[in-house]
């Protein structure tokens, strides 16, 4: 009887840790990236999708962040290693959040037109990712990303003085702490 109990609590531990959201994206110290979403069309069809992330410590064009649900499938194959699943993942999710809450911008040049989409993330991002899903294909996911779209530029100065009013009161009630 007392094996049992053993196995079964070992069991639900098991269950629990493995439900644990993986994190995803972290760099020591920095919590903050700005993302962008560059899609590339010429005469009409899609050439080129690229997706840019890099530190954003201070970026006041930031509006309110939201926490946002993502999810969707990363087409794989059942063998492939865990950290690029992870990564595309990541990338699938930014890219879609993007496409749906993103600041959109339109450049046009000749036959070439770029649409760019951008926004700010918090890190780490949580991600779940499921087991392989035969008839997709691949592996489905579901993250919640703290996001928020870029304000437009004659938002910016009202954005940093309210940060830096902000960041003064908590300065100031850090003083009596």
């Amino acid at each position: 009887m007392k094996k049992k109990g053993k196995r079964l609590g070992a069991l639900i531990l098991f269950i629990l840790i493995s439900l644990k959201p993986l994190t995803v994206g972290y760099c020591e110290g920095i919590s903050t990236y700005y993302i962008r979403f560059d899609l590339k069309s010429s005469n009409q069809r899609i050439t080129d999708g690229k997706l840019t992330m890099v530190p954003a410590p201070n970026d006041f064009r930031a509006a309110n962040f939201s926490c946002f649900p993502v999810s969707g499938i990363v087409p794989a194959l059942p063998q492939e290693a865990t950290h690029t699943i992870e990564a595309k993942a990541k990338q699938n999710a930014f890219i879609q959040l993007l496409e749906q809450k993103g600041l959109k911008s339109l450049t046009t040049l000749n036959y070439d037109t770029v649409v760019s989409y951008e926004g700010c993330v918090h890190v780490p991002v949580a991600l779940f990712i499921g087991p392989y899903d035969d008839e997709k294909k691949g592996f489905p996911y579901t993250s919640r990303i703290l996001f928020s779209p870029l304000s437009f530029p004659d938002q910016w100065e009202s954005l940093r003085r309210q940060f830096k009013v902000k960041e003064l009161i908590n300065n100031f009630f850090l003083f009596f702490q």
